[in-house]
Formats: C-alpha cells, sequence, structure tokens
C-alpha cells in the first residue's frame, strides 16, 4: 500500500521523453524584459566614434587524443531537431550496445590503425572517414592545430530604427 502511494506522489516530478518540452527561445523571458515591454519604454540605440568590426578565433580546432569507440547516433544526434525520443532512438539503443562491445574486441585493430598518440582535431564540422561515417575528429598533420588568431571578419551594419 505504501509504494502506490509514493509512487503516486512523484509523478508530478516525471518526464515524458516522448513530447518535446523545452520552450522556444521567445517564451523564456524575466520580470525585468515583462516590465520595460509593459512601461513602453523605447530602444535607445548607443552610438560610438567608430566603426564596429566583427571578431572570432580563426578556427576553433580541440586537439586530443584518438577517438576508438565512437558512435555516428552520438557524433550525428538527432537531426529532428526536438529534445524528445524519437524511433530513432529504439534503434540507438541496441545499435550503441552492439557498436561498444565490437569496439571492445577489435581494439587492438584501432590502436594499430589509429596509434595511441596520434594528435587529433575536433573542428565541430563532421567529415567523411575511411569507412564512410561521419566523425568529427581528423588527424592533424604535425600534430598542431591551426593557431587560434583573432581575425577580423568585416565590419557589421547597425540599422538605426
Amino acid at each position: 500500500m505504501v509504494a502506490p502511494i509514493l509512487i503516486a506522489g512523484g509523478c508530478s516530478e516525471m518526464i515524458n521523453p516522448f513530447v518535446d518540452d523545452v520552450p522556444a527561445t521567445d517564451e523564456v523571458t524575466t520580470a525585468s524584459i515583462v516590465g520595460v515591454r509593459q512601461a513602453g519604454a523605447a530602444p535607445v540605440m548607443r552610438t560610438r566614434g567608430f566603426e564596429p568590426a566583427h571578431a572570432c578565433a580563426q578556427d576553433g580546432t580541440v586537439t586530443h587524443w584518438p577517438l576508438w569507440w565512437e558512435d555516428p547516433f552520438v557524433d550525428k544526434g538527432s537531426m529532428d531537431r526536438q529534445f524528445a525520443w524519437t524511433e530513432e532512438d529504439y534503434l540507438a539503443f541496441p545499435y550503441g550496445l552492439g557498436r561498444s562491445l565490437l569496439n571492445m574486441m577489435g581494439w587492438p585493430v584501432s590502436v594499430v590503425v589509429t596509434p595511441p598518440f596520434t594528435v587529433m582535431g575536433s573542428d565541430g564540422v563532421l567529415s567523411r572517414q575511411a569507412l564512410g561515417y561521419d566523425h568529427d575528429p581528423t588527424p592533424l598533420p604535425g600534430g598542431l592545430a591551426p593557431p587560434i588568431d583573432v581575425l577580423e571578419v568585416g565590419t557589421l551594419s547597425v540599422e538605426e530604427e
């Protein structure tokens, strides 16, 4: 009798994994934003005496050691842009377990193909590999990532309303 009461008491905290309940970015707000919008204050555009410039890193490659247990379901993620379980997840569970076991048994082959101290680079872009799977890391020539210098990409156009 106690078990059903405890289970029923925790039901308000249960999350339905089949429904994407993450709010859209325009739905997220704060009390201060609501107060400013209700006051009807006109936005103020501050101008400075120079042209605005956009600066970003030339390359965001992250260096690391080899990843021998990569999984394309993890690398690619779900392409449906939902934060919920889909049909793809029911295939990913057994595939991930089987692939992990196979990678564990074939680990000596992976070590021969990609030696342990090979410096790999991940730039956040999936690339085609030797076996046709899409993974991010690739071996870096010379073991060095491109320099992370700041590069001026261009000026931004600020439109005053």
